[in-house]
């Protein structure tokens, strides 16, 4: 198909997507400063109005039960949020900016919100669980969860109405049935796009491996987040197996992880509902 070569030039070559913003730029540049402060981050956020109004909203909201209201980007750091996840969450608002969905009438923004919320939310917590001699970082993970779907939004936004195509067609299936419809109907996977934006935007390799699924298997990050991904998917609300791809979770700590998870689950959704618009 003409369209199949079409879309992996242009995704490949990202000749056709916008730069990162100044916001998102500075952002990307605090992501792997270790000394990064305070006051550095929330002068960048509060430059820009509209992440500054969605940070603040997130930390406001009652998935984090604040009884007095949080008016500024500092008091949703050091009060609600932390540094970590601020910085993540900016950054990750910073570039879904960046693209269109706005074409593509069968793209749900807050059911993409809420899976990069639940699959990084649940990430970080399998992180806390696992048994390994070195965990990996977990603030790495949620990034990592984050960013996880961000090639829809690539491809969404070159192509919104084969995107459109893909999403009818996928509606009824899992995550294997969506990536085989991009690939016959696009020529290229949402996670393959989402992996060459991220490397040439410079993110960390290990996020880009992760984001793209490069099939290394000492890549310990791809398969936590993948697995997380995948019991996002199938819905953890109905018991699906969280392990089928990642047997560093200790049998007796499945229910506890899904039994905390199931705990945040209607908090993660009203902060996608607010992101969404």
């Amino acid at each position: 198909m003409q369209i199949a070569s079409t879309a992996k030039h242009q995704v490949l070559t990202l000749k056709h997507l916008p730069p990162l913003s100044t916001t998102a730029a500075r952002l990307l540049e605090m992501l792997s400063d270790e000394d990064l402060s305070l006051e550095q981050l929330s002068g960048v956020i509060s430059q820009d109005p509209g992440i500054s109004a969605r940070i603040l909203g997130v930390a406001n909201s009652a998935y984090f039960g604040q009884t007095t209201p949080i008016h500024s980007v500092e008091d949703a750091v050091i009060r609600v949020l932390g540094l970590n996840m601020v910085r993540s969450l900016s950054f990750s608002l910073a570039i879904s900016g960046s693209f269109d969905t706005s074409r593509c009438g069968s793209f749900d923004l807050e059911a993409y919100w809420y899976r990069a919320l639940a699959t990084a939310a649940l990430s970080r917590l399998i992180c806390s669980h696992i048994v390994m001699d070195e965990r990996p970082d977990p603030d790495g993970v949620y990034l990592a969860g984050l960013l996880f779907d961000i090639g829809a939004l690539v491809l969404i936004h070159l192509f919104p109405e084969s995107y459109a195509t893909v999403l009818d067609k996928s509606e009824e299936g899992d995550r294997q049935d969506l990536a085989r419809f991009e690939e016959e109907i696009i020529g290229i996977s949402s996670r393959e796009a989402g992996g060459w934006l991220l490397d040439r935007w410079h993110l960390p390799p290990r996020i880009v491996q992760v984001v793209q699924q490069s099939g290394q298997d000492e890549v310990v990050e791809s398969d936590l987040v993948d697995t997380a991904a995948a019991w996002v998917s199938h819905d953890v609300k109905k018991g699906s197996d969280p392990v089928q791809g990642f047997r560093a979770i200790p049998s007796d700590k499945i229910e506890i992880i899904q039994a905390e998870f199931l705990r945040q689950d209607d908090g993660i959704r009203a902060v996608a509902n607010l992101l969404a618009y």
